[in-house]
């Protein structure tokens, strides 16, 4: 039987980290991983660890812990450390990875001067993998704020934490005269981010002057606290998505449609549209 140890990143396990796990599946998936490598790196002095769980010698799963006032994933607070990604592969989820990952990071974030560590989590209709609430909630952690599925749970250290909240979308849409505007908020710290993020410039450059790219990324904590937004896409103020990487034919249908040239064959399970301002 192989043993489960969890240990900080080490060289070997970055390329597993900085992409998911999809280590040369795709160039897509290797060229997305360099930038949040890059990051994780640049952040480790100011508090950024990254737990790997592994099987034997395999890694099968790792957990970010990030300072609050640093994260491109949010939310917003202060002295709180922040668990925004939890990932374990499929065939290894009934070995107890997850539960020793987050209980790592409990013990990173209390040995230094954190109030409380915090979760994004989600309230999935289904069993679906990505950070689901059920799940934490059954380590300990409590809701203190929920809208619509999305989650924010939390474990106090202390009596003093003070409750983060969840982003807030603050800017508006300005529309440009015979123009489809298309605006992207992305994020180097999710590879699935910086995918959807070249996918989009390059279908916007096959519209050229027809089409308006205005790009926003989280990482710009400037940014950030004035947009509150991690990873979006609208166009012309409508936000489109696929619940994962926004497919290229996707992303042109819906340019093409905005412009009134082609209608959008996307049907409603494939594309959502939201009909609210721009994020």
């Amino acid at each position: 039987m192989r043993q489960l140890t969890i240990r900080d990143m080490q060289s070997e396990d970055e390329a597993f980290v900085a992409t998911c796990s999809h280590v040369n599946e795709s160039l897509e998936n290797d060229a997305a991983g360099i930038p949040r490598l890059a990051w994780l790196r640049e952040h480790h002095a100011e508090g950024v660890r990254i737990k790997v769980a592994l099987l034997g010698d395999r890694p099968v799963g790792f957990a970010h812990l990030v300072p609050v006032e640093l994260s491109p994933w949010g939310p917003l607070g202060h002295e709180l450390a922040v668990l925004p990604c939890l990932f374990v592969k499929f065939d290894s989820q009934k070995e107890g990875a997850g539960a020793q990952l987050v209980q790592a990071c409990e013990a990173e974030a209390r040995a230094h001067p954190y109030k409380a560590l915090v979760v994004p989590a989600y309230y999935w209709k289904d069993d679906f993998w990505f950070m689901p609430a059920r799940f934490f909630e059954h380590l300990g952690y409590e809701a203190v704020q929920r809208r619509g599925m999305e989650a924010l749970l939390w474990k106090r250290f202390g009596p003093d934490a003070v409750p983060p909240q969840l982003l807030e979308p603050q800017s508006s849409f300005e529309a440009v005269p015979g123009k489809v505007v298309i605006t992207l908020f992305w994020n180097a710290f999710c590879p699935t981010s910086s995918i959807e993020a070249q996918r989009v410039r390059k279908v916007v450059r096959e519209f050229g002057d027809a089409a308006i790219l205005r790009e926003y990324q989280a990482e710009n904590r400037e940014t950030f606290l004035t947009c509150q937004c991690a990873r979006a896409i609208t166009i012309n103020g409508k936000e489109i998505g696929w619940g994962y990487e926004a497919p290229e034919e996707g992303i042109r249908a819906a340019i093409s449609a905005a412009m009134g040239s082609t209608p959008c064959t996307c049907t409603q399970t494939d594309l959502y549209i939201t009909g609210k301002d721009e994020l």
